[in-house]
């Protein structure tokens, strides 16, 4: 009854017609986003490491920053739809939460003996990665590790726009 015109809705006009889904299936890229994605891990572990062994602290929620970090790198470089990007944004996270507790442990170790990180690296086999994760990994790590896998796999999957899923869902109606 007293409604106001509305300033700043769209036209009919204005709206933009349904994008080519063919297009946005073709921009999808496995490789890309593992490679992005294991890059962008590997620094922000490093980052982890570097960061605790500097204040002498180690913060286990930098794992779920970690994880968001995959996640939107997987949504940037992949550009996926489908299920194959957020499994492979979870796997990474995981892998990249206990390697960055690994390397703080590295780097530690390294301190304490007095030797450079890169002959600790050298020295790891079997028994000394089951005594890490049985003495070093506690509980909490999982729990971080766990919920870096979950934000991952939530940021994975690109953000589409509505002309965009419209575009998808008319290849879907087309007759094969």
């Amino acid at each position: 009854m007293f409604r106001l015109k509305q300033k700043h809705t769209p036209k009919r006009q204005d709206r933009l017609p349904p994008a080519d889904g063919r297009k946005l299936l073709a921009e999808q890229s496995v490789r890309r986003g593992l490679l992005g994605t294991i890059a962008v891990a590997l620094l922000l572990c490093w980052l982890w490491a570097l960061f605790s062994t500097m204040t002498g602290r180690v913060f286990p929620w930098f794992s779920i920053l970690i994880g968001a970090l995959v996640g939107l790198a997987m949504q940037r470089f992949g550009r996926g739809l489908d299920w194959r990007f957020p499994v492979m944004a979870v796997v990474i996270a995981g892998t990249a939460a206990y390697a960055g507790n690994l390397m703080i442990g590295i780097l530690e170790t390294g301190r304490y003996i007095d030797e450079a990180p890169v002959r600790v690296m050298g020295g790891l086999s079997s028994d000394t990665f089951r005594n890490f994760f049985n003495n070093t990994i506690g509980p909490v790590d999982h729990i971080y590790a766990f919920s870096a896998c979950g934000v991952a796999a939530f940021f994975a999957n690109r953000r589409l726009k509505r002309h965009e899923i419209l575009g998808l869902r008319a290849i879907d109606k087309e007759p094969v």
